[in-house]
């Protein structure tokens, strides 16, 4: 039975669908804060597409992977981490994937990073030098670079997407030196300088840059406890300089930072350490940004900025 003109130009458009290169597939990029993960989609644009290793409400120090997350990196191409030993589940969450599989981004090597000044941390440990600060995002200097070096890796893997990477990165520059701005304007004539923290040691960057001196009632780990007489220490201080007002992460209950309040007849303010989104803050499209935006507000309404 001869080929009707209809089935034809069927059969010719099959073959040359068939024959088109296929569309080329986007980056595969896993970031194990949301800091990165943000930074790296700013910066891929539409080619690529990221994903965040922890789950909503996960904190980055305690999550424990599963063997789901194992498949989910193994399918990726660029992982994106802080190190510094934020991430203490990561060494062996690498270990189960095949070795050159994926590739991986140390945000903070090559960094100059703080040593915490951590009230847990006993002298002599670590040849004498307390555990290093790992929140380097809260540097908004720091994550210039960071994001430099993004565009960079994603160059590496894609070198025909270089230019809109490089133009992506210098627009999200742009956007971080002015928070920097900012902040600095904002926190420039703050009376109190004291950030009183009833948490674990998450701003001290933050705190560096901006001329505050963080006071936090315990260390780098979010899972430990002040010891007895810290959180007495921490009223007499506030009650002798004046202070009134105790901040603390979003991510931790409040009752510490309540206890702490009532004692000195202040009040509680929070703010975002940004590592990850609770369900509630995802489901609104939180930013980092907003976040700290939002922590730029609360520290000058809690410092008594003018």
């Amino acid at each position: 039975m001869p080929a009707t003109p209809r089935s034809v130009a069927a059969s010719l458009a099959l073959t040359a669908l068939l024959a088109a290169p296929a569309a080329e597939a986007k980056i595969r990029i896993m970031a194990t804060v949301f800091p990165l993960a943000e930074f790296a989609a700013a910066v891929a644009g539409d080619r690529g597409r990221v994903d965040l290793l922890l789950p909503p409400g996960a904190s980055v120090h305690t999550w424990q992977p599963r063997p789901g997350d194992i498949r989910r990196l193994a399918a990726s191409q660029l992982l994106l981490f802080i190190g510094a030993d934020l991430e203490p589940w990561l060494p062996g969450l690498l270990r189960s994937v095949p070795k050159g599989r994926v590739r991986t981004f140390e945000a903070s090597r090559d960094l100059a990073l703080h040593e915490a000044d951590d009230p847990h941390h006993e002298a002599g440990e670590e040849h004498g030098h307390g555990p290093l600060d790992p929140h380097i995002w809260l540097d908004f200097e720091l994550d210039v670079r960071i994001v430099s070096g993004i565009a960079e890796e994603l160059s590496r893997i894609d070198p025909e997407g270089r230019e809109l990477f490089r133009a992506n990165a210098a627009r999200l520059v742009e956007r971080l030196l002015d928070l920097d701005r900012r902040y600095r304007q904002g926190l420039a004539d703050c009376p109190v300088r004291d950030l009183v923290l009833a948490g674990h040691e998450a701003f001290g960057y933050l705190a560096r840059r901006y001329g505050l001196t963080q006071k936090a009632l315990y260390g780098l780990s979010p899972d430990s406890q002040p010891r007895p007489g810290e959180l007495i220490k921490a009223i007499e201080h506030c009650r002798r300089n004046g202070i009134k007002t105790v901040f603390f992460e979003n991510s931790v209950a409040p009752d510490l930072a309540r206890t702490l309040a009532r004692e000195i007849g202040g009040r509680v303010l929070v703010l975002h350490a940004g590592h990850n989104l609770t369900r509630e803050q995802q489901g609104r499209g939180e930013t980092f940004f907003g976040l700290m935006e939002e922590n730029l507000k609360n520290l000058r309404e809690g410092l008594g900025c003018r």
